[in-house]
């Protein structure tokens, strides 16, 4: 072989060796590699087992502690709250701030926060919570005007700000709620707190009268409002305490405070020495004499009061006031008059001494004779000041006292609307009780629903100011006309405290109560003190509704001819009198009182039942008829007219036509006894003696007193041979009147039979 084949030869034998060799080395590593492999996959398996029985096991500790957490939130709210607020708040001060993480930071700490009363108890937790919430808000530039919150939770973080005494946002945060919650009383008595705490005392005066707006008659408000007024030095400190009079709520404190009051203005013997001090060193001050006059005449020593004002006056011509207390002084003194007219036309030509002096020159004027000038020197005083809501109150009070309701109304009718004054409220109360007098139907319902607009004109009255007496006192009485007695008895109280006890009216009221509470020695006790008050027409009028309660109605109609004497329009009086003139029969006379009525009241619907009632017993059935048929349009409910047409047609033979009306009175009034008689008499004119028998005793059942049909009932049971009936019948006749001669007749006539037998 050669040496380069065997050369050849011998590296590829080696170089095969080599690379088996190599192979061989490497399947020995691959299979080791492979082998630990294996090995490391089987340990981490069994590692990856016990870390995940590990995970498990804590995720059920998690779990577990979860259920914890959740049952202790569940079962105290404090917990709960302390994490949702915490992590809200901590939501804003990580940095990132949004409206929807604002308000929910908000619910968190505050939507706990009752809102009953402005003095809560915050929790430390709840405090600190407000405090870190309202510091993130301060630090973020936000304020209430920015946050957009409804008025609870305005009125939430209020409470929480005065609780920490942070009164920057309570005064915000309480405004806001104000504007959304207008008349809350919590969210005023914070403002008045906030107010309170800065001694803003302007401003707390003014919440204070917010919350008196809303509870008037609240004794702690009043005594507050009063004592920030005396230290204000304001004389309407006094209006409070005499409210709290007005209540019957007053303490020795209160009373104090009114003597310190009026202690304060000085008594009038103590001014009069100090102005007389002062004319001693210079008398040539008008302002001096007028001063001194005015105290005069308070202090009731006229003569020396209207020479003080002559001296003002001769200083100096133009004092309008001066004027109006001289017209004032001299029209009073007999003679004087043509003085007095001049005074009170200076004064009010100088526009001074308001509607009083307007009024007294017209006064002056009537007396004058001048009745014409009279009354257009307040057309035109009303046209010149249409905004002086007391002169046309004090006009229209005077019309309406002289029955033109009318013009009264128009001058109401004419107020500007932007005005809103309690006498003028008073003065409409009034009218529409002066309508209800004018439009009453007598059954007592339509009564009602005339008399309920004056209760709200009243009221209306006493919202502007709750110490005005005279409203209380018309309160009262409309209250006692449509029945309402107890409200009527606790108005009446609260104007006799207002007005004093020397004021007649409160008295005449008193006994109007009275009487319909049939407390008749109470009455008469009242309208003596009345008397003993004043005079007038009205105590005559009382005193003859005491004498129609006692059973005297002749009495009576003396008192209302008193009445009518003095006051011809007085409408109660004239349809009281023709009650009278019923009750006694005298018919002629009520037939004319009803016309006279009926001229100044046309619509009056108890006068027109009144003259057809005077008419049927008159005979004249046609005009009778007519007459209820006139009342029954306006009150088809009214059964006494019911009752009476049916009559009238009876009596005009025409008894189909009173069956409807009758029974249609009986079903409304079924212990009506005249319903049940006239009835009767309906089936007597039909022969139906048995059905008619039934009904005229039913009627006795409904009233004993009804001698006809005691007479009708009697003569049945005469004419049917029922003796021993007819006999105890005409008994029960002669117990009513002992005269009655067909009674007596009848009588004898049973008892002889009876005899016989």
């Amino acid at each position: 072989m050669e040496p380069v084949t065997f050369l050849v030869v011998g590296l590829s034998v080696g170089a095969a060796s080599a690379l088996t060799w190599n192979l061989y080395h490497a399947r020995n590593a691959l299979q080791n590699v492979s082998d630990r492999t294996i090995v490391l996959s089987e340990s981490q398996g069994a590692h990856a087992k016990q870390t995940t029985d590990a995970l498990v096991l804590l995720q059920k500790k998690i779990d577990h502690y979860d259920d914890l957490l959740g049952a202790l939130r569940a079962t105290h709210p404090t917990v709960d709250f302390g994490m949702r607020a915490h992590q809200a708040i901590a939501s804003l001060e990580s940095g990132i701030v949004s409206a929807s993480m604002v308000q929910n930071a908000i619910d968190a700490v505050y939507s706990s926060i009752p809102l009953q009363r402005v003095d809560i108890d915050l929790s430390p937790m709840q405090a600190q919570m407000t405090s870190r919430l309202l510091s993130v808000l301060d630090q973020n530039g936000l304020t209430m005007a920015t946050l957009g919150l409804d008025g609870r939770q305005a009125l939430q973080v209020g409470l929480c700000s005065l609780y920490l005494q942070n009164l920057n946002w309570a005064e915000s945060a309480f405004g806001v709620a104000h504007q959304a919650l207008p008349g809350n009383e919590v969210v005023l008595q914070g403002l008045e707190k906030v107010a309170l705490l800065k001694a803003d005392d302007v401003l707390r005066l003014h919440w204070l009268e917010a919350q008196l707006r809303i509870d008037p008659d609240n004794p702690d408000l009043l005594r507050t409002h009063a004592h920030i007024l005396v230290q204000q030095g304001d004389e309407n400190a006094e209006k409070d305490v005499r409210r709290l009079e007005a209540l019957g709520l007053d303490t020795p404190a209160d009373r104090s405070l009114l003597a310190g009051l009026r202690h304060r203005a000085g008594s009038s013997n103590e001014a009069i020495d100090a102005i007389e001090q002062a004319l001693a060193e210079d008398n040539k001050k008008p302002d001096y004499w007028l001063q001194y006059a005015q105290l005069l005449h308070e202090a009731e020593e006229s003569e020396r009061a209207l020479e003080a004002v002559d001296s003002c006056l001769n200083l100096d011509r133009q004092i309008g006031e001066a004027w109006a207390l001289r017209a004032i002084l001299l029209s009073v003194k007999q003679g004087r008059e043509k003085e007095a007219l001049k005074a009170a036309t200076h004064a009010v030509a100088l526009d001074c001494g308001g509607a009083q002096l307007i009024v007294l020159k017209a006064d002056l004027l009537a007396e004058s004779g001048d009745v014409m000038a009279a009354e257009t020197s307040l057309e035109k005083a009303i046209e010149k000041h249409p905004m002086d809501a007391e002169l046309r109150s004090t006009v229209a009070s005077r019309r309406l006292a002289e029955g033109r309701i009318e013009v009264a109304q128009a001058l109401l009718d004419g107020t500007p609307p932007n005005i809103d004054h309690p006498e003028l409220h008073i003065v409409e109360g009034r009218l529409h009780l002066a309508r209800a007098d004018r439009r009453r139907d007598g059954t007592g319902e339509t009564d009602q629903l005339l008399l309920g607009s004056a209760i709200q004109s009243f009221e209306a009255a006493l919202q502007l100011n709750r110490e005005l007496g005279v409203a209380w006192l018309g309160l009262a009485r409309t209250q006692r006309l449509m029945k309402r007695l107890d409200e009527a008895s606790e108005s009446l109280t609260r104007a006799k405290r207002l007005l004093g006890d020397t004021d007649s009216s409160c008295s005449i009221e008193g006994a109007l109560l009275a009487i319909d509470l049939d407390d008749i020695h109470a009455a008469t006790r009242y309208i003596d003190a009345a008397e003993i008050q004043g005079s007038g027409p009205t105590i005559a009028y009382v005193r003859g509704n005491i004498a129609i309660k006692s059973g005297n109605a002749e009495r009576a109609i003396a008192m209302y001819t008193e009445t009518l004497n003095e006051r011809p329009k007085h409408i109660r009086a004239r349809l009281n009198r023709i009650s009278c003139y019923l009750g006694l029969d005298q018919a002629v006379e009520a037939k004319d009182d009803a016309n006279i009525l009926l001229s100044l009241a046309p619509e009056l619907a108890v006068a027109v039942f009144a003259k057809a009632d005077a008419q049927s017993r008159l005979g004249e059935w046609e005009e009778a008829k007519e007459g209820f048929l006139a009342v029954l349009e306006q009150a088809p409910h009214h059964h006494m007219a019911l009752t009476k047409l049916g009559a009238c047609f009876l009596a005009l033979d025409r008894p189909e036509r009173a069956e409807g009306p009758i029974n249609e009175a009986l079903r409304l009034a079924p212990d009506h006894g005249d319903a049940w008689h006239q009835r009767g008499m309906l089936y007597l004119s039909w022969g139906k003696y048995e059905a008619a028998l039934s009904d005229f005793e039913a009627a006795i059942r409904a009233d004993g007193n009804n001698l006809d049909a005691r007479v009708q009932a009697a003569a049945i049971h005469h004419a049917s041979k029922n003796i021993e009936q007819a006999s105890a019948a005409w008994r029960g006749v002669l117990a009513l009147e002992p005269d009655h001669p067909l009674a007596r007749q009848r009588l004898q006539d049973c008892e002889q039979h009876l005899a016989t037998l």
